[in-house]
């Protein structure tokens, strides 16, 4: 299992990734409704899509990050986690590994999933932005999957959050997004999953 010196590894490696996708060109158009716009691409992780969303917030990218970070606040405005989420283990004061379950969906014929993610995040004064980021990782306290959860795996993800010049309490933000909930038929997961992000935008702005 990682330790800390592997964690952190794991950040720097995931930094990287994110960037690389958000400066790559070649995205498709998928959808825009609700003020969020998606487009997406093939993974360069895993065998699934990569998707890339851009939308604006009425709120300061720290008072969003603070929602984000604070499991307390986040498990509370996140629908698609009312499972709850944990702290599992704190590597460095903006670097944590953390548990997230999500809710059975369509009556129960999709099971809970959980994450066992690495999240953290990082400050860009020169490009007024705060980063935060993450990926899927092992952890000894959870080495045997929870009964009633399928385990689901994370590959790099991010959110960008840039401070709008000339208003302080407004945010442009670009989510980076990829992950696999091993739902089946593929064609349900690239159906879902993109779902997913404009459900995350809807209750992140009502929690504003």
């Amino acid at each position: 299992m990682p330790n800390m010196a592997d964690f952190r590894a794991i950040a720097a490696d995931t930094l990287e990734k994110v960037e690389g996708y958000t400066a790559s060109g070649d995205w498709k158009p998928w959808k825009t409704s609700k003020g969020m716009e998606i487009v997406y691409k093939d993974s360069s992780d895993f065998k699934g899509k990569v998707y890339k969303t851009m939308y604006e917030l009425d709120a300061s990218p720290e008072r969003i990050l603070d929602l984000i970070w604070d499991l307390e606040k986040h498990q509370k405005w996140e629908t698609a986690l009312r499972g709850g989420m944990e702290n599992v283990e704190e590597i460095d004061e903006n670097l944590k590994v953390i548990r997230s379950i999500s809710a059975p969906l369509l009556k129960g014929l999709v099971s809970a999933r959980d994450f066992i993610d690495l999240l953290g995040y990082k400050r860009y004064l020169d490009k007024k932005l705060i980063l935060l980021y993450w990926r899927g990782v092992e952890h000894s306290k959870y080495k045997v999957h929870v009964k009633g959860c399928v385990r689901g795996s994370t590959y790099p993800s991010a959110i960008y959050l840039y401070s709008v010049d000339g208003n302080p309490n407004k945010t442009r933000g670009v989510n980076i997004f990829q992950l696999e909930g091993h739902l089946f038929p593929k064609s349900l997961t690239e159906k879902f999953m993109p779902n997913l992000q404009f459900d995350w935008y809807e209750d992140l702005t009502k929690a504003l």
